[in-house]
């Protein structure tokens, strides 16, 4: 028999029939007012072009709307504005957030004292119904709205939401009217039964209220920008939004056509209200505006209005934009929207314009770094003792690259970072990289002339003077550009005064002899009669001193300032940025180096690959600087690998390769410079890494090969003696892995199983190289340095090093010389003690009547002292004297104790002197002593002291005389300064000269010779030469010579009778 017909079916899926429909009305405060307003589209004003929702322009290239049924309204900001039309009422937004259940309401107090209406937005997170048979079909939900009035709950609004929503969260809003005092309570309730299992999901959410107030605003003084749209677009969420404008309406100078950047005729100094994003100008407002800027401070009459029309001048020219066109020097497009300090913010504007503020007593004024006039000449001949004191720029501050970060329209107007290196000086010192911010730069052009002023600023600009002057120092004020003419520093005759001026020959006559140039035309510079310094050519040279001109300007007078520039010498510019009075008629001058060519080299610098004209081509940027560092991962190691491009390009990411050998041990793409790799085993690997844009052009292909294993030890030791210290650098030759460093390690004994060294040596530390010192390391001794190669994964094996410091005597004694005379110890030494009578008859007078009062006055300074400690807290000084006398029949005995002290909470000095004297029939001493004790950070040391001694016992004398200190030294007065002869530091003793009548040596260690008095080469005498490995011995019939190679014996005549060694062309 056979089975009945039957049949299949698919389940049925309803559509999603409910819909949010829910409108945004939001109004944004964009700036303070006026403001110009929407930036012009392509040359008409387009209020929705100008708008960016989530990132998106509302209007794209192409002219077609992003957004459906989007509607905005500008404000600009005045005062008398009107009110935006649409937007009768105010809300504010106070999100809840809570999933709304059966038996568990979801209640909210409202306190907002101008509330008019209450808007609940709520909803389902689903809504749907699984049948049996699979289906999924509409179901419904059942919420109840209830507000509480006077302590009773009334229910305002019963919400049935039926129908499908599968896909998405549906909200729906529900406005309450005629809402009672505040405050109240609104409150939530599920009238439908919670969902029990997957069939039916119907979960209910209250996302958030609104508390409006009808009212029609007009935000007076505010631009402000209101946005309507379908939020149902933007998942029921609020969108970021961002807006494209010109901004504030500031006060720029009457003949200045901002559009244009034309300046026409002579400014009269009045404004006129205007849109410019001139930094000069924008500096202007921020400094004089009464309301957000610094105008309660500052009056308009103390900012220097004339200087800041000069420095909007030049920002306006126009330089190389990188492409090919041509953009002004310098723009600024800032949004300040944090609060920051007033002086911040004007140093962010200075130094986009490359200026410095200088308050010169009256105003506020710029000094800007650009080309301008010299305004005076300053020589050895005027400036006072002929001094200039330089000072440079550390060379480990000189950087070689800059990262300039800035606003990049091309990048969706997201911060870009435009890289700016000087190969010759990566080449010469190394990659040293700058970070910075271009405040309000929105131009790749603009970034890049930041970043390489600050490069050429800092390779080219690298000296300071300073020097003092006298009334001649009122002829510049900060900012001006002088000339230095400086003998000493050039080494040669090129500035000084004129003695005599003579208009028949135009020759000059000069304080001091020149040298004439070889070759090349050569020029003067010198005041004329308006008091400016002028340049004039040189046509010859009548004599050393004097110097012929083709024309003599009028004015000039004998014992002006003169200088010289010669073909082979370069003019030395400098930018006066200090003038300070010093009150005895004097004043200091500082000023920086400044390189006029600087302008041109940054003006002209930017060149950039142009943009593609295909979106199917272009230059796609290389990859730079690759570079890999590791650290520990757990039981295997980690690798982060990093890099730069030299410009940003959007779309574009980087696809690494890592492999060992042959084989591919991990592949990656980011859109970022930096990536890690982990988990990798010790080995040697290579690192590709190949840029792409988003069609997946390649672009080249950068690696770097690099070893994850311990490293090689050095391959020798190099020490460098140095007065009592050992200088360590480590050699190590061919390729060595990852990241090397050295570990030191210091034995006074060498150390014969390299195996012992961590037990036996002491450590040092860790680094390229190491210097030993302050170890109280002696003279001539011998030290061993053990030194192994440490990286992230391992270390080397030890390399013995073998050292002695400088062991020549008088290089020894000279170098302590000039330690000693840098202390006070030395100062007091050499310190010449005057004669006053009055002063030792007063203080002898008050000894003697504080000796009479001392047991009176005891108790009395005793407790003066205890106050004045308190007083001090942890501060102390005393000065404290003690007298003894006691006599007898059988003994006499005196004491006399002086103590010196001074404390600061754990650090002390204490100088103790004491005198004592006693005797009886049979014997006695007398002993002098003076102690002196540190005690730093709770450690007591006994620093130095003396001590003379006598005594006589069982009718014997004894006398001792004892020292102690690490430093001693003898100076022999002469020529009227102190000369050191000899000295003791660490246990060894340093003389210069010594005559010395009988010797007893038990080891001797010579290292140059030994000669006789009556030494003469090859006639008498005997001399050791232990640097050449000699020994002569002469007398009167002749004389003995012993080389390390061979032995002569010569008769009275000179003549080798004896020969033992090498005899080869000896007679």
């Amino acid at each position: 028999m056979g089975k009945g017909g039957g049949g299949q079916r698919t389940p049925y899926e309803a559509p999603n029939d409910l819909t949010s429909r829910q409108k945004a009305s939001l109004i944004d405060l964009i700036s303070e007012g006026p403001i110009e307003g929407p930036i012009h589209i392509q040359g008409s004003m387009d209020d929705l072009g100008c708008i960016y929702l989530d990132d998106t322009p509302v209007i794209d290239g192409s002219g077609n709307s992003t957004i459906n049924g989007m509607y905005a309204q500008w404000r600009a900001g005045t005062l008398e504005q009107p009110a935006m039309s649409g937007f009768t009422a105010s809300a504010n937004e106070v999100p809840v957030g809570i999933e709304v259940k059966y038996n568990s309401p979801v209640t909210r107090t409202i306190t907002s004292p101008n509330i008019d209406r209450l808007r609940l937005t709520f909803g389902t997170q689903s809504l749907v119904e699984t049948k049996d048979n699979g289906d999924r079909v509409p179901t419904s939900v059942q919420l109840q709205i209830q507000i509480q009035r006077n302590g009773v709950w009334i229910t305002e609004k019963i919400v049935t939401i039926k129908g499908k929503r599968s896909n998405s969260p549906y909200l729906m809003a529900v406005i309450l009217d005629d809402l009672p005092p505040v405050p109240f309570s609104v409150r939530m309730i599920r009238i439908t039964q919670d969902s029990t299992s997957d069939k039916i999901q119907n979960n209910t959410v209250w996302s958030s209220y609104s508390e409006l107030v009808d009212i029609s605003q007009t935000y007076p003084g505010s631009a402000v920008a209101g946005l309507m749209f379908d939020s149902e677009q933007f998942g029921n969420k609020f969108p970021r939004r961002n807006y494209l404008i010109k901004g504030r309406i500031i006060q720029v100078p009457s003949n200045y056509d901002p559009d244009k950047r034309i300046y026409s005729g002579i400014w009269d100094g009045t404004f006129k209200p205007a849109f410019t994003n001139n930094p000069a100008w924008v500096l202007w407002d921020l400094l004089t505006h009464p309301r957000y800027g610094m105008g309660k401070r500052l009056n308009i009459s103390e900012v220097d209005k004339f200087a800041l029309y000069a420095i909007g001048r030049y920002c306006d020219e126009q330089v190389d934009d990188g492409f090919g066109g041509k953009e002004p020097r310098i723009t600024c497009n800032a949004y300040i929207t944090d609060m920051r300090k007033a002086y911040d913010v004007m140093a962010d504007m200075c130094a986009m314009m490359r200026i410095m503020p200088v308050w010169n007593g009256r105003t506020l004024t710029f000094i800007q770094d650009r080309p301008s006039d010299v305004v005076w000449p300053y020589t050895n001949a005027n400036v006072i003792d002929g001094n200039f004191q330089y000072s440079f720029s550390a060379l480990k501050s000189r950087h070689t690259a800059v990262e300039v970060r800035f606003i990049d329209p091309n990048n969706g107007w997201k911060t870009s970072v435009e890289l700016v290196e000087d190969d010759a000086s990566i080449a010469r010192f190394g990659r040293n990289v700058m970070r910075v911010d271009a405040f309000g730069c929105t131009s790749r052009g603009q970034a890049h002339r930041h970043g390489l002023w600050l490069l050429t600023t800092e390779k080219l600009e690298t000296q300071t003077v300073e020097f003092n002057i006298g009334s001649e120092g009122l002829r510049h004020m900060p900012g001006d550009i002088i000339e230095i003419a400086d003998n000493n520093y050039a080494d040669n005759q090129i500035g000084g005064r004129l003695t005599h001026i003579d208009y028949a020959s135009q020759t000059l006559t000069l304080d001091r002899n020149i040298d004439t140039p070889k070759s090349g035309k050569s020029s003067v510079t010198l005041i004329n009669a308006q008091g400016d310094p002028q340049s004039y050519e040189v046509v010859s040279y009548p004599a050393s001193n004097q110097i012929k001109l083709d024309t003599l300007p009028l004015g000039l007078q004998d014992g002006g300032i003169w200088t010289l520039t010669l073909p082979s010498l370069r003019r030395r510019l400098f930018r006066a940025i200090s003038l300070a009075d010093n009150g005895d008629g004097s004043f200091t001058v500082i000023a920086v180096q400044h390189t006029p060519e600087k302008e041109a080299v940054v003006d002209k610098g930017a060149k950039f690959e142009p943009k593609p004209d295909t979106p199917l081509g272009g230059f796609i940027p290389p990859v730079e600087n690759l570079s890999v560092d590791i650290e520990s991962d757990t039981s295997a190691w980690q690798v982060e690998a990093s890099w730069n491009t030299p410009y940003f390009s959007r779309g574009v990411d980087f696809l690494l390769k890592l492999t060992t050998g042959d084989r591919i041990v991990g592949t990656a793409s980011t859109t970022d410079t930096i990536y890690r790799f982990g988990g990798l085993p010790q080995g040697n690997y290579v690192l590709s890494v190949l840029p792409q844009n988003d069609r997946k052009q390649k672009g080249e292909v950068a690696t770097t090969s690099f070893a994850i294993n311990p490293p090689l030890p050095p391959s020798y030791i190099e020490v460098e003696s140095g007065y009592f210290s050992l200088g360590i650098i480590p050699r190590s030759g061919g390729q060595n892995s990852l990241r090397a460093q050295y570990e030191f390690w210091f034995s006074e004994k060498q150390i014969t199983d390299i195996r012992d060294v961590e037990n036996r040596a002491e450590y040092l530390g860790i680094s390229s190289m190491w210097v030993i010192q302050g170890r109280n390391l002696k003279a001539g001794h011998t030290y061993y340095i053990y030194v192994r190669s440490i990286n992230a994964v391992g270390h080397s094996e030890f390399v013995e090093g073998i050292g002695q410091p400088e062991s020549h005597t008088s290089e020894i004694l000279d170098n302590l010389d000039k330690e000693l005379q840098e202390t006070q110890a030395w100062q007091k030494l050499n310190e010449k003690v005057e004669w006053n009578e009055n002063t030792i008859k007063r203080v002898g007078y008050n000894e003697y009547n504080l000796s009479r009062k001392f047991e009176k006055y005891s108790k009395q300074t005793e407790e003066t002292i205890n106050e004045i400690r308190t007083q001090i807290e942890n501060t102390e000084a005393d000065i404290i004297t003690q007298k003894e006398a006691i006599s007898s029949i059988k003994q006499a005995q005196s004491s006399y104790q002086q103590q010196v002290q001074a404390k600061i909470n754990q650090q002390s000095g204490i100088l103790n002197q004491k005198m004592n004297a006693q005797f009886t029939q049979s014997g006695g001493y007398a002993r002098h002593s003076i102690n002196i004790t540190i005690v730093h950070n709770g450690i007591r040391y006994n620093a130095a002291g003396f001590i003379v001694s006598a005594e006589i016992k069982n009718k014997k004398i004894n006398s001792y005389i004892g020292f102690n200190a690490n430093n001693f030294a003898f100076y022999n007065p002469k020529n009227n300064r102190m000369e050191l002869f000899m000295s003791a530091k660490n246990g060894q003793f340093f003389i210069r000269e010594a005559l010395i009548d009988k010797a007893m040596i038990r080891k001797l260690a010579l290292s140059e010779a030994i000669t006789s008095n009556n030494y003469s080469p090859e006639k008498s005498g005997f001399i050791l030469d232990v640097k050449n490995n000699k020994l002569e011995i002469y007398g009167g019939n002749g004389g003995t010579t012993l080389t390390n190679q061979n032995l002569y014996v010569k008769d009275e005549t000179g003549y080798n009778v004896v020969i033992i060694g090498d005899i080869t062309n000896e007679r």
